[in-house]
């Protein structure tokens, strides 16, 4: 991977065609007239030279006046043509790994493997543009080029890739190895996804770790996969049991047992894919890619469509690069491809700084912590505490927090009549394809209870538009009732009112008032404390949890409540009986 570096921007000279006007005048009359061939050959050649040596003579052969070095352009670095060697063949014969094998487990990979030709197919594309880096690092400290492989096995050299434990890049760094390793994450650029800067601190790691199981390259491995501490353990077990402690002895997860198997898997089939029936596309063995450092805000996209380049494949190479947008400070290593690198420095001069883009921000509302914040919003506490100079968790009620650019905003959701009757009156509006159970279900209540409250059968059918009753519509006391007998005469009178009055019938609210009296329960109102959860409240009052929010409206999404709000609770009458106010 070939590295330029720029510290300040400069536009570049255009003294090349100068100085080849200037020898071309001087050189025998007898030269041609016709175009002479460096005008037609690659021009991303002709911008490493940013000068003409005074040491090197021009070199005139009748038809040609220009620089040796343009006509030696391996001289710079570069292969002007295609035979550049196989970049597979370079790998194979760093192999140097060596050791005892399980052969069995080992041929269990290969044949994975074999039955897997569209990775193979995929691997040309991944990993052609980071493998050479990875082999000239591996080789300037000596390690072995199996090492290589890794990142086959990992991500199929995807910096893009992300595990479910959230591992990402294309060594899988998760999130505290990451930072453990030096790898900077924030909301701006995430090191796990830099190809350089993560192979550098996965190799140191990799070393670390051979040096730490005495020079053992599988236990190596195995403790990047499953852990330095679980490695140990495994040793030790083994230690008291008397039994061998090398890597194909010890009883480990098997995620850990088919890792360094499927490593020696994988570079058997490379080093003979035809006796596998592998089809295995050549990586010539030169630079793909060039590092080039910037010191601003940096916009890619627009620097890609300022350079005549793909934005897409920009982004794609530097997916460390959150929101295709350097961060404000420091320096950031951008990947272009070696033949549009002059382009993309040119547009870096003529391109201006990008703005900071505007920031989201959350209105801290009583009961909410950081955690939960940083849950609501998928981003984390310490992301929010560094992004707002927080020292602690502390957070007051009415202050603003930064979100970071990349946190998720939860869609808004607007009052209608429909969410109002639900949260205050417990009035359920029935929509399409809505039925007893389901409605049940979503509302924290049993259906055999919310067909009661409603008149209705289990398998009445309803209507859209139509009303249900999720709880008894009693009037909300200030204060907690006081637990009281209800006369027989007293649950009564409502039918008996209803009877009186001609073509009416008892409501479904009195109905259910009645049944909830007879069915022993009470309605209570109990007002939130400092430290209370719904879930303690429920386990006080013995209530189902999922009951306590659809009595209150409470989202299930953001189950959210704060001190001195008032909460209704049907309990049990002998339980309110014997506690009184609870």
């Amino acid at each position: 991977m070939t590295t330029f570096r720029v510290a300040t921007r400069r536009r570049l000279p255009t003294l090349l065609a100068l100085c080849c006007l200037g020898l071309l005048a001087g050189c025998a009359p007898n030269a041609r007239k016709e175009a002479p061939w460096y005008l037609s050959a690659d021009p991303e050649l002709y911008g490493q030279l940013r000068y003409w040596p005074r040491e090197e003579a021009g070199s005139d052969s009748g038809t040609q006046c220009v620089p040796a070095s343009l006509l030696n352009p391996e001289a710079l670095g570069y292969r002007t043509d295609d035979t550049a060697g196989d970049l597979w063949d370079r790998v194979r014969e760093g192999y140097g790994m060596d050791g005892s094998v399980d052969e069995r487990r080992v041929d269990r990979q290969v044949g994975q493997f074999t039955s897997r030709q569209r990775l193979f197919d995929a691997l040309g594309t991944n990993a052609s543009p980071y493998l050479r880096y990875v082999v000239g690092e591996l080789e300037s400290r000596k390690m072995p080029l199996e090492l290589a492989l890794l990142p086959v096995v990992e991500s199929s050299y995807n910096p893009g890739a992300t595990s479910r434990s959230q591992a990402a890049g294309i060594w899988q760094i998760i999130p505290g190895t990451g930072k453990k390793m030096g790898l900077e994450q924030n909301s701006w650029y995430d090191g796990r996804r830099d190809v350089v800067a993560s192979t550098e601190a996965a190799l140191d790691y990799l070393a670390a770790l051979h040096d730490r199981f005495d020079g053992d390259w599988y236990l190596a491995l195995a403790a990047y996969n499953a852990g330095e501490g679980s490695v140990d353990r495994a040793i030790e077990r083994n230690k008291r049991l008397g039994k061998p402690t090398d890597y194909w002895s010890l009883p480990l997860s098997q995620q850990a047992c088919d890792y360094v198997p499927k490593l020696l898997a994988l570079s058997r089939v490379l080093e003979n894919p035809d006796d596998h029936d592998i089809s295995l596309a050549p990586i010539p063995d030169r630079a793909m890619v060039a590092e080039v450092t910037v010191d601003s805000r940096i916009d890619l996209r627009r620097a890609a469509t300022e350079a005549g380049m793909d934005s897409g494949e920009l982004l794609r190479l530097n997916q460390a690069v959150r929101r295709g947008v350097t961060g404000p400070t420091g320096t950031t290593t951008i990947l272009v491809p070696v033949e549009n690198r002059d382009r993309f420095l040119a547009a870096l001069d003529s391109l201006p700084e990008a703005s900071a883009p505007i920031r989201s921000q959350y209105r801290v509302r009583k009961g909410d912590n950081l955690r939960s914040i940083a849950r609501l919003h998928q981003t984390s506490a310490e992301t929010l505490r560094d992004l707002n100079g927080l020292k602690s968790d502390r957070i007051v009620a009415g202050e603003f927090l930064q979100l970071p650019e990349d946190a998720v905003l939860p869609p808004q959701e607007f009052p209608t009549t429909a969410s109002v009757e639900l949260r205050k009156h417990g009035v359920y509006r029935v929509r399409p394809g809505d039925n007893l159970w389901r409605i049940a279900r979503a509302q924290g209540v049993d259906a055999a209870t919310l067909a009661r409250l409603n008149g209705l059968s289990p398998d009445s059918v309803l209507q859209p538009g139509q009303r249900l009753q999720l709880r008894a519509a009693v009037d909300r006391s200030p204060r907690v009732a006081a637990p009281q007998k209800v006369a027989s005469s007293a649950l009564a009178a409502p039918l008996k009112a209803a009877a009186a009055t001609p073509k009416k019938v008892a409501s479904p609210a009195a109905m259910a008032l009645v049944s909830e009296q007879q069915a022993g329960t009470r309605r209570i109102d109990y007002t939130v404390r400092p430290g209370d959860s719904l879930y303690r409240i429920a386990g006080r009052h013995k209530v189902d949890l999922n009951q306590l929010m659809a009595w209150n409206g409470i989202d299930t999404r953001r189950p959210l409540i704060h001190a001195g709000q008032s909460l209704v609770v049907y309990v049990d009458a002998v339980l309110a009986a014997g506690t009184g106010a609870i």
